[in-house]
């Protein structure tokens, strides 16, 4: 592979730089023979030795020292850059004429039964024709441009797919840090209520309990690498992490889960409810005196997957705001969804006197998911 093919990552570059200037020359032969006929003049194929032909020949073979010098000047500063191109352009104007006459004159030679200019009228000639040589630089430039729009094309490229994989450590590393968050502080409590257990000879909630934790924990591990998993996928981590909660809460805890059928299916960030949820115990179910209730729900809704969060609660904190929640899991699921779903996500928190209600709203962004929710509206 050439040294420019590696820099622009374009294979085959040069077999596409020999083909641009084939066509080229044809189109130059077809205009000048249609030039010809519509004059009503005789045309000479000969000719074409001389024009079209040896012309794109070299600026086919001085092509590659444009390639050359731009490649030696890439990384310049601007001006440097422009003066060191303006000479060359001079020199490849002036080394284009001569290669084109030289090149016509020994192809007539071998073509022909002799040639339509010697030596010495070919120099008389190039005397006379001296300002041709813009035309070799008005190329040169053209070539040099090219390639530098393809340079920039190739960092463009190479920046946006940093910035995505900079934008998927982002997020990889939020998930993590969820993980990390969730365990100390679920732990605690889970490995408190089973001491608690233990201590009053509740051996079968005990036992139960740490079934249902390590069932969490194993999900959990096991989920690590996915961004996105089905939102059947979450509500099975999420029942985990319920069931290990019912134990704790016994006959003061009443679950709902209301899914959609057609909802299951889709695609949501991984542990997008986990946060939610564990808020919902941390602010609201834990400091309910009385019967404390969760509901879950989950529906379509001008293409948007709507995941609610209900909890009834004593104490609603009507002055809290999630985008200013220290929480890191809180603040975690807002960035996630951000960067995932490019600001087209909405989180949203209600407070009443009673209960608190959060309301997730996900564009259905995959292709998929859309047929699913057309076909279970079809067959529904």
């Amino acid at each position: 592979m050439h040294s420019i093919e590696r820099v622009l990552q374009i294979k085959r570059l040069l077999t596409y730089n020999f083909l641009a200037w084939c066509l080229l020359g044809i189109l130059a032969g077809v205009k000048q023979y249609s030039h010809a006929i519509s004059f009503g003049l005789n045309f000479e194929w000969e000719s074409m030795i001389r024009y079209p032909f040896s012309t794109y020949l070299s600026y086919w073979a001085l092509s590659y020292l444009v390639i050359d010098f731009f490649l030696y000047s890439k990384r310049w500063r601007r001006a440097s850059f422009i003066i060191f191109h303006v000479l060359m352009s001079v020199l490849f104007g002036v080394l284009h004429k001569g290669l084109t006459y030289i090149s016509g004159l020994l192809l007539e030679r071998l073509f022909l039964p002799q040639e339509s200019l010697n030596w010495r009228e070919l120099l008389i000639l190039w005397g006379d024709t001296w300002f041709d040589i813009t035309n070799g630089a008005g190329v040169y430039w053209l070539v040099l441009f090219a390639l530098t729009a393809l340079d920039y094309r190739h960092r463009y490229q190479e920046q946006a797919l940093q910035a995505l994989g900079l934008k998927t450590q982002l997020s990889d590393a939020q998930l993590n840090s969820m993980r990390m968050q969730l365990q100390p502080h679920f732990l605690f409590n889970a490995l408190n209520a089973i001491v608690m257990m233990v201590r009053r000879n509740d051996q079968a909630k005990a036992i139960s309990m740490i079934i249902g934790l390590s069932e969490m924990l194993r999900n959990n591990l096991s989920q690590k690498r996915k961004q996105f998993i089905s939102l059947e996928e979450e509500l099975s981590l999420i029942q985990h992490y319920l069931n290990v909660e019912q134990v704790r809460f016994q006959d003061r805890l009443q679950l709902e889960m209301h899914i959609e059928e057609r909802t299951k299916q889709a695609q949501v960030p991984n542990m997008v409810l986990q946060p939610i949820v564990e808020n919902a115990f941390k602010h609201g179910i834990a400091h309910s005196l009385g019967l404390a209730k969760l509901r879950i729900s989950s529906y379509y809704e001008n293409n948007y997957l709507i995941l609610e969060v209900y909890n009834s609660t004593d104490v609603a904190p009507h002055d809290w705001v999630m985008a200013k929640s220290k929480g890191i899991g809180l603040r975690n699921t807002i960035d996630r969804l951000r960067q995932l779903y490019q600001g087209k996500a909405h989180l949203q928190f209600t407070a009443q006197e009673d209960s608190v209600l959060v309301r997730l709203s996900l564009p259905i962004n995959n292709t998929d998911d859309r047929l699913n929710v057309k076909k279970k509206i079809v067959s529904e």
